[in-house]
This record gives structure tokens, C-alpha cells and sequence, in this order.
């Protein structure tokens, strides 16, 4: 697939996006912008996280024969072979101990949960009643764990067949489980059940008079169990029968949602006459601190939420080792220049990877490290150019080779781990993944000063250091429609000083009309508004050689609804409007300022207050109502929909491109929150709709460079987007070579 040459592609396409938002007329400001997106400010180099391989321990079929399990088990999990950590937490399982297990993600963490269940309900019979609850933080893992145990089903139906070549074929799971059970004439002797809320009335009712050994649920579900009354059979049932709870991704319950279930876990300890063993899984509870640090911490946490007295020993974690040929020594500098110089063969196959030096440095010096008890254990992900950069080091070649070599190597490990996959091995040889952080673009900042000579950054910071001494940062937003800078400021006691864009808080309410108006009956006197009543504001700069942005002969391009005109006076700006017109401003880099320019102030702006009415740089009128936003432009006004949306698009795009299977062409977005979820989903099918809607017009004008008017372009636009009418209309015609009149000519009146 290669990601890095995919990488690329996705973020130079995100980069384009984010310049689309810029308008800066300012060039030295635009140039430092540019810069900024260029060399990681916003999209920095992405780190590669790899996956080491875990230490290997015996198999299903061993732990069978040394009677430490119930012998059906190894017809559940099919002989397969078992990690170091999962044969350690199997066995506290089936001997009734609890336990935390903290290994990374893919290292079957489940399993080990599942067997101990699985181990129970077989040695003690599959009696009708709830033996376990399962409690995941979201409902895809309950799907998810849901179809793996019926995987584990067909396990154990396959292995009652007399028949061993008879395959129930590849359709849905259920499918296969219906027509093995009539092959074998057999059951699962382990009932279950998902219970999220997702199921309906009947779904719901069987579930409570069934009473599966084992319920996958969520931790709001396992509350409403504890206290619907239309729960209290399967309630009952549970004070009687419940011998294990387990949660998955113990991590995600901390705060008040973990306090929520801390109190949930003892109310159903105190409801149940069992003893509850308590298990919990984790990938990412602690990493600070050596071995011992961490398990304290681990089992600090879990001990509060379970309400347990967990040992050291029940804490487990994951066991490395190396997928290299490791003798304990770091390959020299000659070897690595050898293999430097001699670039892989992608088509070698993986013991010819396993004993090459570069691969066995890239294991040893980045995906692993030693702890103090010289166990192996994760490297800390890094970037490409931190490897190459330690690669230069030891192998003393230049640094831009190392890169070339290091991502050769990557390749190769992308190919090995794809023919790995596609034969359903659990085999691997250092995958990797790649973390991109992408930061919202931020606010440009300067110093008081000329346009030439003023300073210009992104940073957060509020001061600089000039010369020694600290000086002001003042944040810049830009016209939407000429590019131009306004400075945000706010004038106090003289000064010009420094206001958050960002703070509406900074902002005084609104003044309107009305309140300006004199009011008999609360004895309130006419008011009269004056620049000192707007004292937040933006400053544009003018410099002498600039034609001044705003002259007095501008006042007629103003609205006549600004003025009033009498005989006496003539026409004149109402005083409402008067003071959000431009006014010239004097000031020095210290933010001293005057309206006049006898104090001889080497600078000059002008001053608007905010909220604008109008923005003289482009000559926009706005409505009061308007938001600051709407008139003026951070650096960059990318939302978080819109970015999702168009880095997911690429994604898709390079997926496709790189002729990756339909299927595995997949993006997964995370969001805590339901509507969120809807809301992306909604933002990404109107923006494929729009762009899809945007490219058949264009291409439809450009297929008649005549010109179309309104009587055809409904039509040639509908001709360009090819659609039929079963992905528009409810009702469609049974002949999909004749469409039906009324459904085309209602699209193409919406088109229209």
C-alpha cells in the first residue's frame, strides 16, 4: 500500500484546503503563513508506532492436556496457540482469582475473559440463568464481541461433524450456525445474548425469560437492569446465578463516569449471594514509570472501581519478544552500511527479513526497549526523520540514504504482514501504524510597528522579547473579501492593548438604537454615542505611501437609512453611525495613542470599533446582527466537520487509487457523542452531494460551449450525473431500461 507515499498524498491534499481559506493582502504576513504550513507547525511529521510481537506462550490443546482447562474448550477456540499473557490470565481465571490485563491492542485481551467464562459454564453446567455480564463502552464493541463468539460457536459445531470435509459454506454467521446444528444435530452449550437497547420489545422479553449464561451489554444498560422494574426478572435471576463481571477498556470509565460505575459494580455485589470475580482490560491504563510504578497505578484504579484487593500478581501485562534473529547485540556500522548499500529485495520472504541487520537495529533501537529488568518491552513511537537521523549515527552514511533505506524497509514490512493476513495468520513482522496530529490553524500575532518592520508569528504567546524587554503580541483577523489586516485591540487608559478574537466575553453587549433614546417615563435623556463608548475595536494600518482607506467623499456609498436630512443642516450621518466610521488613530510601538497628532506619534491606523457595520477595505456593508466571524477570518477557518470530511474524502481516494480492495477501503471516525456522529455523517454526504452536483453542471457547460439556458440545463445537468431513479425516487419502474417520466421529470425540476 505504501503509507508514507500515501501519507503524503492525503496531507498535500489537506494542505491545499487549509490555503484555501487564506486572503492576506499583507505579503510579509502571507509568506510567514506559508512558511508555518510547510514545515510542521500545523501538520507535523506523523509518528510510527509499531506493533512488537508477543511473547509466545502454549496451546489451547497443551493447557488441555495438562487438565488445567475443561477439555470442550479447545473444541471453542480450535487448538489455537495462546500468547504468554493470555495463558497467565486463563489460568487466575479458571482457578476463580480475578484480574486486570493491560496488553496492547490485537493481543486478545478478550479471549482471555471469554475462555475463563466459556471454562466455567462448561465444568458447571449451562444451566438456564445469567453466569456473566460483559460491559463495553460502546455498542460497535458489543456487535463486534457479539459475532466473534458465534465465530466460536461454528468452532465448536464443526468439531462435532462426522462428515470433516462438509463445509456449511461462507454466508452470514447465523446462517452457518442454522445449518450446522442440523448437520450435527448439536447445541452451543453456552447461551448468549446482547443487551443494549438496540433490540426490540420481543428481542428484549426473550432475553428475560431465557436468561443467557452470558450478557454483552453496556454500563447505561447494566444500570437500567439494576433498576427498571420491567428488568426485575432478569434482576432476580442474576442475585442467584452471577458469578463473573467483566469491563473491556477499563480506561474510559474515569471522573464521574467512572465514579457512576464504581457505585454500579457495588450495588450489584451487594444484590448477588454469589462471590463476584471481578475482571477488567485495558491497552493504555498507565505508561509512566518503570514496571512496578505502573502496576501500582493499575491496580490503584482498579481496586477503587471493583471494590477488590488485587495483588501485583493479578495485574498482567503484556510479554515481548523479538521478531528478528536478536543475538543481544546491535548490528555494527560495516553491517549497516552493507545493507544500506544494497537495497532489499521487496519479494524475500520473512526468514530472509528476520536475520537482516537493518531489520533487527529498526527492532531493537525503535519498536522495543529493555526495562530494568532487561524484559523487552514498547519503543516510543517516533519519526521517520528521528529514525534516519539515528540510523545516520550508527551506520555513519549520510542521512538521506538512511531515509531511502528505512522506507524500503517499511515497504517490505507492509508486504510480508499483507501475505500474513490474506493466509489469516496471527503472524506478523513489525506492523506499524502512523499517528497524524493535525492542529487547528491559529492566530497570527504582531508587534506595533510599520507593515515592514513589525514582528509576525503563530505562536500562543502573548509577549515577545525585543531587545530585552517584553513587548505586546497583538492578534490579527482578516477581511473576508480584500485580505486585509485588522488588529484586534482595546483602547484603555490611553493605550492600545492587546484583545482575544477568540473571548466574546472581551466584547460589551451591543449598543442599539433604542438604547440611545430618550424614555418619559423612566425620566431617561437622549443619549449621545461617542468613539469613548467603543472602546473595542480593530486598527487597520495605514502607511504613508498607502491611498488612505477611508476619505470623507466615502460617506456616499454609505445606506440612506445612516443619514438624516433637514433644512437647517442638510444631510447628516446619524450619530448612532457616526463613531464606527473609520477614525484616524496615532500611536508609537509602546501603544501610546492620540486623535490628533500633536503629540507627534510616528505611526497611523484606523480605528473601528466593534462590532462593524462595515468594512471600508472592501467597501461590504454588514447587519448588526452579523457575527465578527461572519465579516472577518482567523488564519484559517476550518471546522471540524469540514476537515474531517475532506481528510476522510482523501483517505477514500488513496485508498481507491491504490487499488485496495472495496471492501477493506474503510474510514472509521471516533466521536463521543451520538449527535456528532449524525452531524458528520450529514456534513460528509452534502459535501459528496454538492461537489458531485457542482462537477455535472460544470461538465455540462462545458459540453455545450453555445451556452444552455433554463429550459435545458435542469436537463443536461441531470444526463451528466447519470443517476436512475432507484437512487432518487421511492417508487421505481419494474424495467430498468425505462425509467419512469414522472420520477425524471421530478429530479429534474429539484435539479432546476
Amino acid at each position: 500500500m505504501q503509507a508514507f507515499k500515501n501519507h503524503k498524498l492525503i496531507i498535500d491534499d489537506y494542505r491545499q484546503f487549509l490555503k484555501s481559506f487564506l486572503n492576506i493582502s499583507d505579503e510579509r504576513i502571507k509568506a510567514k503563513v506559508e512558511e508555518e504550513l510547510h514545515n510542521h507547525s500545523y501538520l507535523p511529521e506523523p509518528l510510527i508506532q509499531f506493533n512488537p510481537s508477543y511473547k509466545a506462550g502454549i496451546s489451547i490443546d497443551e493447557m488441555s492436556k495438562m487438565e488445567i482447562i475443561h477439555p470442550d474448550l479447545k473444541r471453542i477456540l480450535s487448538k489455537i496457540n495462546l500468547y504468554h499473557h493470555q495463558v497467565e490470565a486463563i489460568k487466575r481465571g479458571v482457578r476463580g482469582e480475578g484480574f486486570i490485563v493491560t496488553s496492547g491492542t490485537g493481543s486478545g485481551k478478550s479471549l482471555t475473559f471469554l475462555a475463563t467464562i466459556f471454562n466455567d459454564v462448561l465444568s458447571n453446567g449451562a444451566d438456564k440463568g445469567v453466569k456473566a455480564i460483559i460491559v463495553y463502552p460502546m455498542n460497535a464493541l458489543i456487535n463486534s464481541q457479539e459475532e466473534e463468539i458465534k465465530k466460536y460457536e461454528i468452532n465448536y459445531l464443526k468439531s462435532k461433524l462426522q462428515d470433516t470435509d462438509w463445509e456449511p459454506g461462507n454466508g452470514a454467521l447465523d446462517e452457518q450456525i442454522s445449518k450446522l446444528k442440523a448437520k450435527t444435530n448439536a447445541s452451543f452449550p453456552i447461551t448468549y445474548a446482547r443487551y443494549t437497547g438496540q433490540e426490540d420489545t420481543i428481542a428484549k422479553n426473550q432475553i428475560r425469560e431465557s436468561q443467557p449464561n452470558i450478557i454483552l451489554t453496556n454500563y447505561m444498560m447494566l444500570e437500567l437492569i439494576m433498576t427498571r422494574q420491567e428488568e426485575k426478572p432478569l434482576r432476580d435471576a442474576m442475585s442467584k446465578t452471577l458469578k463473573f463481571l467483566v469491563f473491556d477498556e477499563l480506561h474510559t470509565y474515569r471522573g464521574r463516569q467512572g465514579a457512576d460505575v464504581a457505585m454500579l459494580i457495588r450495588r450489584i455485589k451487594n444484590f448477588c449471594t454469589n462471590t463476584i470475580i471481578s475482571i477488567g482490560t485495558s491497552a493504555t491504563m498507565s505508561s509512566e514509570g518503570n514496571v512496578d510504578a505502573r502496576k501500582k497505578a493499575i491496580l490503584t484504579v482498579a481496586n477503587l472501581i471493583f471494590e477488590e484487593n488485587y495483588d501485583h500478581s493479578q495485574i498482567i501485562g503484556e510479554r515481548l519478544e523479538t521478531t528478528t534473529v536478536y543475538s543481544g547485540e546491535i548490528p555494527s556500522v560495516l553491517e549497516l552500511k552493507e545493507v544500506i548499500g544494497n537495497p532489499v529485495n521487496l519479494n524475500d520472504g520473512a526468514e530472509h527479513f528476520k536475520k537482516h541487520s537493518l531489520a533487527i537495529w529498526l527492532e531493537c533501537s525503535f519498536a522495543l526497549k529493555k526495562n530494568e529488568k532487561e524484559e523487552f518491552e514498547r519503543g516510543i513511537p517516533c519519526t521517520l526523520s528521528e529514525i534516519s537521523q539515528k540510523l545516520s549515527t550508527d551506520s555513519k552514511e549520510n542521512e538521506q540514504t538512511c531515509r531511502e533505506a528505512i522506507l524500503h524497509l517499511l515497504d517490505w514490512i507492509e508486504r510480508l504482514n499483507a501475505e500474513e493476513a490474506n493466509r489469516n495468520s496471527r503472524k506478523s513482522y513489525l506492523p506499524f501504524k502512523l499517528h497524524q496530529f493535525i492542529s487547528q490553524t491559529g492566530t497570527v500575532r504582531v508587534t506595533l510597528d510599520t507593515k515592514a518592520k513589525r514582528h509576525i508569528t503563530l505562536d500562543e504567546e502573548n509577549y515577545i522579547k525585543i531587545n530585552d524587554n517584553d513587548t505586546l503580541l497583538y492578534p490579527v483577523l482578516f477581511s473576508r473579501y480584500s485580505g486585509r489586516d485588522f488588529i484586534c485591540v482595546k483602547l484603555i487608559d490611553g493605550k492600545i492593548m492587546p484583545r482575544d478574537p477568540d473571548n466574546t466575553e472581551d466584547l460589551p453587549p451591543k449598543i442599539t438604537q433604542n438604547d440611545l433614546k430618550a424614555d418619559r417615563e423612566t425620566g431617561k435623556l437622549k443619549q449621545s454615542l461617542k468613539i469613548a463608548d467603543l472602546p473595542y475595536g480593530y486598527l487597520i494600518l495605514q502607511e504613508d505611501d498607502e491611498n488612505d482607506i477611508w476619505e470623507t467623499d466615502d460617506l456616499e456609498y454609505l445606506p440612506n437609512s445612516w443619514f438624516t436630512e433637514t433644512l437647517r443642516n442638510g444631510r447628516e450621518i446619524k450619530n448612532f453611525y457616526e463613531p464606527r466610521l473609520p477614525q484616524l488613530l496615532y500611536f508609537d510601538k509602546e501603544g501610546h495613542f492620540s486623535w490628533k497628532q500633536e503629540k507627534q506619534y510616528p505611526f497611523k491606523a484606523w480605528y473601528m470599533s466593534a462590532y462593524l457595520l462595515f468594512d471600508p477595505t472592501s467597501g461590504i456593508i454588514f447587519d448588526l446582527k452579523t457575527s465578527e466571524n461572519t465579516k472577518l477570518s482567523r488564519l484559517g477557518n476550518e471546522g471540524r466537520s469540514s476537515a474531517t470530511t475532506i481528510l476522510g474524502a482523501n483517505i477514500l481516494k488513496v485508498l481507491h487509487e491504490s487499488n485496495i480492495p472495496v471492501k477493506t477501503q474503510k474510514f472509521l471516525s471516533f466521536t463521543d457523542n451520538r449527535q456528532d456522529a449524525s452531524l458528520q455523517a450529514g456534513h460528509f454526504n452534502d459535501f459528496f452531494t454538492l461537489a458531485r452536483l457542482r462537477s455535472a453542471i460544470h461538465h455540462a457547460v462545458k459540453n455545450h460551449p453555445e451556452g444552455l439556458n433554463s429550459n435545458q440545463i435542469h436537463i443536461e445537468v441531470l444526463q451528466e450525473l447519470g443517476l436512475h431513479d432507484n437512487e432518487y425516487a421511492r417508487h421505481i419502474s419494474n424495467n430498468p431500461e425505462w425509467p419512469d417520466e414522472k420520477n425524471i421529470a421530478a429530479i429534474q425540476k429539484y435539479i432546476l
